[in-house]
């Protein structure tokens, strides 16, 4: 089916389900307010008829009078108000009727109310209107109801509704030509795109197709250039992506491998080969600290993993941050005779994840503390907070002008011989960066070789 045929038909359902829908709103609100209607003129007539009534009979009732007197008076006065519509019951004694049915089978007031029953719906083939109400005259009880045959009301109601499906059904028939006609017009450029697009499946991502005009097919043509274009692009960043995504997994592979390696052969060494104490003691050694690199670079990785499914947030206290780094920093940089100096300047609550804003600040700091040669004198990292800002700085031996756009890939390294030496995983950076993006916050470094390095992580 063509497009234009497969559109005009979809359009030409849309309208016909508006008109069904309209017309289905219009036609109950019609038939609501036509039996509205009528029921409030039988109640009202109803309700006249027993006011009636019952203010004649007991104007003209005496106690004195005999039953017969009283049933004949009683017939009397209702009759003086009654047309063919009009019902009086005693009990299950009928004194006035026109119709065929028992009112009281169908609408039965309360007795302790003087509310009106009603009935309306089919008895005998015929939809009938029902009004009754109890009314008292001396000690007797007399059942005044309504018989209303409303079958024509319904009979209209019906040719209505078929009126309406008629001008619904012509409505429709014309809207669909008209649709069809305009479809067909506005959907003649369209071929032009199919070459196009023939063609960028095939591979030619950069072919485009020649616009102009300011109508809706001309904008088709714009959004499909616009779509080629980003489909181009997203090659591009998918290829890339690919291709970092490569490099990840050989670095993951290659930096298990070392350790994988270490620990094969020491412990091949405690298992086959004879050695002094201190020799085994230097094996276990070597795989304890392997084990332990292992188990950094799988908790960042996890980290890294993790901070893809979102992260909760508090308004944390940034000098509750840094005295939480502190403690956790001591013993490291104690190892490495390295002073943490921390600066909170009146800075205001932040929401953040404390957790992670503390492995953040925490590998930074560390990362601080690596840059130092152990030759080096007055080795120290400053932790400062300000407004809506964390820094954390150094003055060891700076990162090159050409590292620092790899700085936070994973597993780069700047010298990668002393930073394995040094316990770095090359994740370190790259979990900084990810948690700062986890929090929406603005990264960045300025450092100089030789003088030293400064992050800054803005909110």
């Amino acid at each position: 089916m063509k497009l234009r045929h497969r559109i005009s038909l979809l359009a030409g359902a849309v309208l016909l389900l508006v008109l069904l829908i309209c017309a289905g709103v219009l036609l109950l609100y019609a038939r609501r307010t036509i039996l509205t209607l009528t029921e409030d003129q039988a109640r009202n007539k109803q309700s006249a008829l027993a006011a009636s009534f019952a203010s004649m009979a007991r104007y003209y009732a005496a106690d004195t009078d005999s039953d017969a007197a009283r049933e004949s008076l009683i017939r009397y006065c209702f009759a003086r108000f009654a047309d063919q519509e009009g019902v009086l019951l005693r009990g299950d004694d009928i004194l006035y009727s026109s119709v065929s049915v028992n009112p009281g089978e169908y609408a039965q007031p309360d007795k302790q109310s003087v509310a009106a029953a009603l009935f309306r719906g089919p008895v005998d083939g015929r939809q009938l209107l029902i009004v009754a109400s109890y009314e008292w005259v001396q000690a007797d009880t007399y059942y005044v109801g309504l018989v209303r045959d409303i079958t024509e009301v319904y009979d209209a109601i019906g040719r209505l509704t078929r009126l309406f499906l008629l001008v619904c059904g012509l409505g429709v028939g014309l809207g669909m030509g008209l649709l069809f006609f305009v479809v067909k017009r506005s959907t003649a450029p369209l071929s032009r795109l199919t070459a196009a697009t023939g063609e960028i499946a095939a591979g030619a991502y950069d072919k485009r197709v020649a616009v102009s005009g300011r109508d809706e097919v001309s904008d088709l043509g714009r959004s499909f250039n616009q779509m080629a274009e980003a489909v181009e692009n997203r090659i591009d960043a998918l290829t890339a992506q690919n291709e970092r995504q490569r490099l990840f997994i050989g670095g993951v592979s290659h930096e298990f491998k070392t350790p994988l390696a270490a620990i094969g052969l020491h412990g091949e060494l405690l298992e086959n080969a004879k050695l002094s104490p201190a020799e085994r003691a230097d094996s276990l050694r070597h795989i304890r600290r392997s084990g332990a690199y292992m188990n950094r670079m799988i908790q960042s990785l996890m980290e890294l993993l993790l901070l893809d499914q979102g992260i909760e947030k508090e308004e944390t206290e940034p000098a509750a941050l840094l005295s939480a780094v502190a403690e956790a920093a001591r013993d490291g940089l104690s190892a490495r005779g390295v002073t943490l100096i921390t600066v909170c300047e009146d800075a205001a609550p932040l929401p953040l994840n404390p957790t992670l804003m503390t492995s953040l600040l925490l590998n930074l700091v560390e990362n601080g503390a690596r840059s130092y040669d152990p030759e080096d004198r007055n080795k120290t990292v400053t932790l400062r907070a300000t407004d809506r800002c964390f820094e954390v700085s150094d003055r060891g031996r700076g990162i090159p002008a050409q590292a620092q756009k790899h700085i936070f890939e994973p597993f780069y390294r700047v010298d990668k011989a002393r930073s394995r030496k040094q316990g770095g995983s090359g994740l370190g950076l790259a979990l900084v960066k990810a948690i700062a993006d986890a929090h929406g916050a603005a990264l960045s470094l300025d450092s100089q070789p030789g003088r030293g390095t400064t992050f800054r992580i803005t909110f």
